[in-house]
């Protein structure tokens, strides 16, 4: 006779990994905006303090007005950038048009003698009807702002090259330079006074005006906002117009500092503005955050470049640094219930 007898199946415990992580996802839901709201201003004071201690040229008012000038075109920048994350939306394109309004730019100073005012105008209108193409892409022919943006970046990138011919543009405008580099209140850099006057202009507006709230309500729910009668196509388009139209601005500072137009000036920014924006708080799923914050990620950002520069670390590593903090900074502000509305 065989022996039917079998051990009982004793039900195995929970492993411990498994339960830890349930609780701090338990903890990050619960003090979530505690974490967005306190996270980078705390992440900002030590790597203030760790600088400072490595090179105590970190905090001299030469550095402090040279990081100034330095994070000025990343504000302005990632001031229009977060006007279209706060609707759900991406563009991936600020870079591009950054590029494009610098090497136009001078070209047109080189071969055209414009002047510092006409330049001006003609750089914010060249970001403005870039913003407007990506609206257009993406509102009537319904196209993922991904998709589209990254299309127009492209785009933008191939008639840079061209217009340059592939080689550095150098031109000569004292008066551009002067507003770029100068200083008119002390030694605070114009480019950094203008930078904070577009930045709390932009911060009035997205906290205060109808533009701002209606921006919110599109990014936690479109239709909700279209039924609570919001003019969802406008706004979406008047967003993505103003994030061209910064970018533009943030493109002739940048060429006006370095008086040469290069086809690839603004790559590097489209990385910086993401991170800041969502260092300092706004989801990239939308409807959460602020331009308020935008200010505290650039920070992050600036004095990050600036003391690992002081310190000596490799520009190749000061890049890998930055994508590392844009997917630590995802990590922690990304509301996984609304993954669907990421679009």
């Amino acid at each position: 006779m065989f022996n039917t007898w079998y051990e009982p199946q004793i039900a195995k415990p929970r492993s411990g990994l498994k339960a830890r992580a349930r609780i701090a996802e338990q903890f990050h839901a619960r003090y979530r905006p505690i974490i967005n709201a306190a996270g980078p201003l705390l992440l900002l004071m030590a790597m203030v303090i760790v600088f400072a201690l490595i090179n105590p040229r970190f905090l001299s008012w030469v550095n402090l007005f040279n990081l100034m000038r330095q994070s000025s075109i990343l504000l302005i920048v990632s001031t229009g950038i977060t006007f279209v994350i706060l609707m759900g939306a991406l563009d991936l394109s600020v870079g591009a048009i950054v590029t494009l309004v610098a090497v136009s730019s001078a070209v047109l100073i080189r071969d055209f003698d414009f002047g510092a005012t006409g330049i001006a105008f003609v750089a914010a209108a060249i970001g403005a009807i870039c913003g407007l193409v990506n609206a257009v892409l993406v509102l009537r022919l319904r196209l993922p702002s991904f998709v589209a943006t990254l299309g127009t970046m492209t785009i933008l990138g191939g008639i840079s090259t061209w217009i340059s011919g592939g080689v550095n543009v150098f031109f000569r405008s004292p008066d551009l330079t002067w507003f770029a580099s100068g200083s008119i209140i002390g030694r605070i850099p114009n480019s950094g006074v203008l930078a904070l006057l577009i930045f709390a202009a932009a911060s009035f507006i997205g906290a205060r005006s109808h533009f701002g709230r209606s921006l919110f309500a599109i990014g936690a729910g479109g239709v909700a906002a279209r039924l609570s009668g919001i003019d969802v196509l406008r706004t979406k388009a008047i967003a993505f117009v103003v994030c061209g139209m910064l970018c533009g601005t943030a493109g002739l500072l940048l060429v006006a500092r370095t008086s040469t137009g290069t086809a690839r000036m603004g790559d590097d920014l489209l990385l910086q503005a993401i991170a800041a924006v969502v260092m300092g708080g706004t989801a990239l799923s939308g409807g959460s955050g602020g331009v308020h914050r935008t200010l505290i990620g650039v920070l992050v950002i600036a004095v990050l470049q600036n003391g690992l520069n002081i310190a000596g670390v490799h520009t190749y590593i000061q890049i890998m640094v930055t994508g590392l903090i844009v997917i630590l900074s995802v990590t922690v502000t990304l509301d996984r219930s609304r993954l669907a509305f990421i679009k």
